[in-house]
């Protein structure tokens, strides 16, 4: 028999919404940014240099994780917490720290919506009723 932990149900709403607010946010701009800039942009990158290609798929990964974890906290979370994790590592990779800060402004939001889906769905996890 498992029961749904309700212990502290505000305050997963209350994450739960706050992680849904900071991924739409960067996800919306990512997109309109996409929309409007993607093809010429999207055509000069290489694959060759960890800021071309590989960079806009991970960016791509942690924004599309962020809409996941919609419907699938858990998937979604990691898929954006690992994205905010590569954007950082690719970046360091291709800019040295010279670009890091701006990195953070793109990836930190991603990294804490993905890790308060995955708290929320942690909080609210069925365990097991003791009888």
């Amino acid at each position: 028999m498992s029961a749904i932990r309700r212990n502290g149900s505000s305050l997963t709403t209350l994450m739960r919404w706050t992680a849904r607010t900071l991924g739409l946010l960067v996800s919306g701009l990512f997109g309109l940014f996409v929309i409007f800039e993607g093809s010429e942009i999207c055509s000069a990158l290489s694959w060759t240099r960890p800021q071309g290609m590989p960079l806009f798929v991970v960016l791509t990964l942690a924004a599309g994780g962020v809409l996941v974890a919609w419907r699938k906290e858990m998937l979604g979370g990691a898929m954006a917490v690992m994205g905010a994790i590569a954007i950082n590592t690719l970046v360091y990779l291709g800019a040295g720290r010279e670009r890091l800060s701006t990195a953070l402004m793109i990836s930190l939001p991603l990294f804490v919506a993905g890790i308060l889906f995955v708290v929320c769905c942690w909080r609210t996890r069925p365990t097991t009723a003791a009888v």
